[in-house]
């Protein structure tokens, strides 16, 4: 990574479970990802992934990275879109993700929800699924292709048919 700043990304719980989740190259994806990117959550998505889901494999590999300070965990100081995000029905995790990814000028913001992902995008905020994150990730060369592909195999399953497909025509395109 040498002297660049790390990619700053605001995770929601969906994206979080499934990095912590899947396995590639004998290491979760989350592991790849942290490696090169500064992951955020908001203290709610922290209570959905690590406290509620503790009794799984994700929930307590997320947990151990937010006690060894790898994945940080960050309260909305303020609130500027609550009207705004009012009428799409979204939980907390999501409304604050928005909140926090606007507070910290965030460069993604990591989404699998459609509302929310609709709801971020209409407030401009650089919304992505976890895949488009990954392949951003090899367009900037902080992952190679071999450990993007990887990834993108591995949580395939968890994303409706063309979505991972997309990513892989997108990553054959990062020369």
């Amino acid at each position: 990574m040498g002297e660049m700043t790390a990619m700053l990304a605001v995770f929601d719980a969906g994206p979080l479970i499934t990095a912590c989740k899947f396995e590639a190259d004998a290491q979760l994806a989350i592991d790849h990802i942290l490696s090169v990117c500064r992951v955020v959550i908001v203290p709610s998505v922290e209570e959905e992934v690590a406290v509620l889901g503790a009794a799984y494999a994700d929930g307590r590999a997320a947990a151990e990275r937010i006690v060894a300070n790898r994945i940080d965990v960050v309260a909305v100081a303020s609130r500027q879109y609550t009207q705004h995000l009012a009428g799409y029905a979204l939980g907390d995790g999501e409304c604050d993700s928005i909140e926090l990814c606007s507070q910290l000028g965030a460069e993604a913001l990591v989404l699998d929800d459609y509302l929310a992902f609709i709801a971020a995008a209409r407030l401009g905020l650089s919304t992505m699924m976890l895949p488009d994150l990954i392949v951003r990730l090899a367009e900037q060369k902080l992952l190679s292709v071999r450990v993007a592909e990887s990834i993108l195999g591995a949580i395939k399953a968890r994303y409706r048919k063309g979505v991972v497909e997309h990513s892989l025509m997108a990553l054959r395109e990062v020369s």
